[in-house]
């Protein structure tokens, strides 16, 4: 067995890294795929460059079963109407997914559930989002003021803890051993309440992660 999860892509946004994962995709070796929340940075899609729509093509590949790929999508909170979105590439879309892995039970969430100044304060969320895209439009080539702004904020609020600790009391509720989690953007990997606890980080940071399981090992992986 060999799982690749992937978290935070942001398609639509200029710091996307999809030529990256494209590549990633293209050159490793994997039974299943595990898209685990925000693929799309929104629903507008004229905002989608060239490399984005050939990574929408090669996830709709994949899910051809041709390709003996399974392919799981689980709803992020940039996602929007993700089941509309499901149709461009094939993929149905979940809350969560459960699996076992060498004996135990393993949990898939993308983790805006367990953020609660997202959750309580929807409108400043917004808003927020709508200034980061003004930003990430002036922002130079390498977009080094919205990557470090992504990152500053996400800090500010702690958000990375807070999730770890939301999805592990979560994962106790669905007796769970693993839990992997993305929507911090920071890689993560701890033990919290005798529970496992992953993150995948994103795709729209240098350098970006992903999480690979293999048959006796989790490891948190870096792409330059």
């Amino acid at each position: 067995m060999h799982t690749l999860i992937v978290s935070d892509i942001h398609l639509g946004s200029s710091v996307s890294r999809a030529n990256k994962l494209l590549e990633l995709l293209n050159t490793e070796e994997y039974k299943t795929l595990i898209l685990n929340g925000d693929i799309f940075d929104d629903l507008d899609f004229t905002r989608l460059q060239h490399d984005h729509w050939e990574l929408l093509s090669k996830v709709r590949q994949l899910s051809d079963p041709k390709y003996g790929v399974e392919v799981i999508w689980i709803a992020g909170n940039h996602d929007g109407a993700a089941q509309i979105l499901s149709r461009l590439i094939g993929v149905t879309v979940r809350n969560e997914y459960i699996f076992e892995w060498n004996k135990k039970r393993c949990l898939v969430i993308h983790g805006h559930q367990f953020d609660r100044f997202m959750t309580q304060n929807p409108i400043v969320s917004t808003i927020a989002s709508w200034l980061y895209l003004g930003i990430q439009k002036l922002d130079t080539e390498r977009q080094f003021i919205s990557r470090f702004l992504k990152r500053a904020s996400k800090s500010w609020l702690r958000v990375s803890e807070k999730v770890a600790r939301g999805a592990v009391l979560y994962g106790l509720l669905k007796r769970a051993d693993i839990v992997f989690c993305g929507h911090t953007h920071k890689a993560m990997e701890k033990q919290l309440r005798g529970i496992h606890y992953y993150n995948s980080g994103c795709w729209t940071d240098i350098p970006s992660t992903y999480i690979s399981i293999g048959h006796d090992k989790i490891e948190i992986k870096e792409v330059e």
